[in-house]
C-alpha cells in the first residue's frame, strides 16, 4: 500500500529546511501533522462511505421487492 502525504507549501518549506539543517524534531513535527490529517481523511472515507453504500444498496433492494406489492386500502392506512 502506498499512502501519499500532502503538504502545504509552508509545511514543505519547513520540512526542507529541517532536513537541510538535520533538525529531526522539525522534520518529525511536519511529518506527524501530515500523517494525522491523512489518517483522518482515510478514516472518514473508508469507514463512513461503505456504510452509506450498504444502506443505499439495502434500500434499493427493498424498493425493488416492493414494486409489485399491492397498494394498501384506505382502511388499512
Amino acid at each position: 500500500m502506498t499512502i501519499t502525504l500532502k503538504l502545504s507549501s509552508e509545511q514543505e518549506h519547513r520540512l526542507r529546511a529541517g532536513a537541510a539543517q538535520q533538525d529531526a524534531q522539525t522534520v518529525r513535527e511536519v511529518l506527524l501533522q501530515a500523517v494525522d490529517s491523512t489518517v483522518e481523511g482515510l478514516l472518514r472515507t473508508s469507514v463512513r462511505q461503505p456504510k452509506a453504500n450498504q444502506l443505499s444498496a439495502m434500500l434499493d433492494k427493498i424498493a425493488a421487492e416492493l414494486r409489485d406489492a399491492p397498494a394498501l386500502s384506505d382502511e388499512a392506512v
